[in-house]
């Protein structure tokens, strides 16, 4: 079951939508607690894998949850903006790692980020407001957030700077290269306690994916340098003929949701 907060209103970023999934057996009063996945680019999400534009992500978390591989969990699919680039891009690694050269020209052409408000949009606002609204787990361990290319960019800045909110994130064909690979380093320095926290993250083999494997090497290096460790803390995957798109991601997003509800691998 899907229903749409229409227009959510907030103080840091334009209003949008956010339509919240709702597992096999939901029942608002019938005493059952659910975790939660903050989702972006959440107008695609749930639309069917036979749409271009769709993961099918909600007919594969219904297919999980009735097969007892993950637990009933409610999806969170947040809408972008006309703003994503500037929403999305991490703030705090364009300030540190970024050229002075590289900067200016961001403060040139507009894009500078604003993605701590968008940060405060989710932890002030909506996460107060889903809290209130449906039946959650309220600790830490039951919060995750999940993105693809950018999306997975945002989703890592946001468990690495309110590590007390959120347990993990999955990362799909996260865009590494943005800004001279400035998200690399910021990883180095703020990676939360391996012990609380889970990661997942992929590239896939064909198209603007390609450009990602040095990346994706160095992150599972940071990763072990910082103490996580592979199939049980992070997973790191490189998807052979898969590209940059819905279609791809909707075919692995499997993997992702039963890593981090679970902490297995399908």
């Amino acid at each position: 079951m899907l229903e749409r907060l229409d227009t959510f209103d907030s103080r840091f970023v334009a209003p949008r939508h956010i339509d919240v999934w709702l597992p096999p057996g939901y029942e608002k009063g019938g005493g059952a607690r659910y975790p939660v996945i903050y989702l972006q680019d959440g107008q695609y999400n749930c639309l069917p894998a036979s749409n271009l534009m769709g993961w099918g992500l909600c007919d594969t978390a219904r297919g999980l949850i009735e097969a007892g591989v993950i637990p009933p969990v409610i999806l969170a699919n947040i809408w972008n903006s006309p703003d994503r680039w500037r929403e999305y891009v991490p703030k705090k690694p364009v300030e540190r790692f970024v050229s002075e050269t590289e900067r200016e020209s961001i403060r040139q052409r507009g894009k500078c980020p604003t993605s701590d408000r968008y940060l405060k949009f989710l932890t002030d606002e909506l996460i107060p407001h889903m809290e209130s609204a449906y039946p959650l787990i309220t600790r830490p361990e039951a919060r995750f957030a999940m993105g693809s290319s950018l999306g997975g960019i945002i989703s890592l800045y946001a468990v690495c700077e309110h590590p007390d909110l959120f347990c993990g994130a999955g990362c799909l064909s996260s865009h590494w290269p943005l800004y001279e690979g400035s998200t690399l380093p910021y990883m180095a320095e703020s990676l939360p306690d391996p012990d609380r926290h889970r990661f997942y993250f992929d590239i896939s083999t064909e198209a603007l994916d390609a450009r990602y494997i040095p990346y994706h090497r160095r992150v599972r290096d940071i990763l072990a340098q910082k103490g996580y460790r592979e199939g049980e803390t992070c997973m790191n995957r490189v998807w052979k003929g898969h590209d940059h798109s819905a279609t791809s991601w909707g075919k692995r997003v499997h993997v992702p949701l039963t890593f981090l509800l679970t902490g297995g691998s399908p």
